[in-house]
C-alpha cells in the first residue's frame, strides 16, 4: 500500500509538472471573468427571453441576472466543450511514457504493471477532480464577486426559486456529479493512452468518439432508442438533475451507476493492454 502510494503520488507529480496541464485551468481562469463582466455589462438575452412571456403575469423589479444564474448558464453552455481540456492531460499519461520508453525503467523497480497503471488512472481521477472544481469555484466565485449574489431562477418544467445558500449546496452536488461524468471522458481517452505510443491519436479518437455518441444521444429517432441505453453520453446531463423540484434521487443514482460501469469497463480494458504490451522493444 506504501508503494502504491508513492507512485500515486510520483504520477501526480508527473502530471502537474507538465505545461499542456496547465491549459486548461488557464482557459479557466481568462475565459470565466471575460464571459461574467458581459454578463455584468449586458446581461443574458437568453433569461429575458424566457422571462417576458411572464410580465403580463409577474412585476419583475430589477434584474434577475446574478452571478449564480450566470455560473448556471456557464454550467449549459460549455459541458459539451469542456472534455476536451480532460482529453488533453489523461490522453497523454500512459501515450508520454510509451513514446519516451520510461516504462522500462520504471517496472524495472518493485512496482509491478497493476499498480502502475492504478497509480497512473488514480493521479488522472485527481487532475479531473481538480479541474472540475477549479471552474466550479471560478465560475460561482467570479459570478458572486462581479454579477452580484441572490436567489437561483432555474427553468425546468416551470420556474424554480432557489434561496443562495440552497443553490449553493446543489451546486456543489452539481458539480461532484458532473466530475463522475468527467471521468468517464478521462477513462475512455486513458484507455485510447494506453493502446497508443502518441497522444495526438488518443485526443482526437477521445473527441471524435464523444462528437458521435453524443449526436446519437440527443437525436430523436426511434431507430437509435436501442442504441442510446450503451452511450455513456447519454447520462452525462445527470449533473443538472440537482436543479430539478424534487430532486430525482433514483435517476441520479441509476445515472451514476451507468458511469460507473462505463469507467470500471475503460479501466479493465486498459490493464488487459498493459499487462500483455511488450514494453522491451
Amino acid at each position: 500500500m506504501n508503494l502504491f502510494c508513492r507512485l500515486t503520488r510520483v504520477e501526480m507529480v508527473k502530471i502537474f509538472s507538465k505545461p499542456r496541464t496547465y491549459i486548461g485551468f488557464a482557459t479557466i481562469f481568462l475565459l470565466v471573468p471575460v464571459i461574467m463582466w458581459l454578463v455584468r455589462k449586458y446581461g443574458l438575452d437568453i433569461y429575458e427571453n424566457a422571462l417576458g412571456s411572464l410580465e403580463d403575469s409577474f412585476v419583475f423589479v430589477g434584474s434577475l441576472t446574478n452571478g449564480l444564474f450566470a455560473a448556471y448558464f456557464l454550467m449549459n453552455v460549455l459541458w459539451v466543450h469542456f472534455p476536451f481540456l480532460i482529453i488533453l492531460v489523461s490522453g497523454d499519461v500512459m501515450a508520454s511514457e510509451s513514446a519516451s520508453g520510461t516504462f522500462r525503467i520504471l517496472l524495472t523497480r518493485s512496482a509491478n504493471r497493476l499498480q502502475v497503471i492504478t497509480a497512473k488512472f488514480v493521479a488522472t481521477f485527481f487532475y479531473t477532480f481538480s479541474i472540475v472544481f477549479f471552474m466550479g469555484l471560478c465560475c460561482i466565485g467570479f459570478g458572486m464577486l462581479m454579477v452580484g449574489g441572490g436567489d437561483l431562477l432555474v427553468f425546468d418544467k416551470g420556474i424554480l426559486i432557489l434561496s443562495q445558500n440552497e443553490a449553493l449546496l446543489r451546486f456543489l452536488l452539481a458539480y461532484t456529479l458532473a466530475v463522475w461524468a468527467q471521468m468517464t471522458i478521462a477513462a475512455l481517452s486513458f484507455l485510447f493512452s494506453t493502446l497508443s505510443s502518441n497522444s495526438v491519436g488518443p485526443i482526437i479518437g477521445t473527441y471524435a468518439v464523444i462528437v458521435v455518441s453524443f449526436i446519437l444521444s440527443v437525436l430523436r429517432i426511434d431507430a437509435l432508442r436501442y442504441i442510446r441505453p450503451y452511450l455513456f453520453t447519454s447520462y452525462f446531463d445527470v449533473f443538472f438533475a440537482p436543479f430539478a423540484a424534487p430532486i430525482p434521487w433514483s435517476e441520479i443514482a441509476s445515472d451514476m451507476l451507468r458511469l460507473g460501469a462505463f469507467i470500471i469497463i475503460f479501466y479493465l480494458i486498459s490493464v488487459f493492454v498493459f499487462l500483455r504490451r511488450d514494453i522491451t522493444t
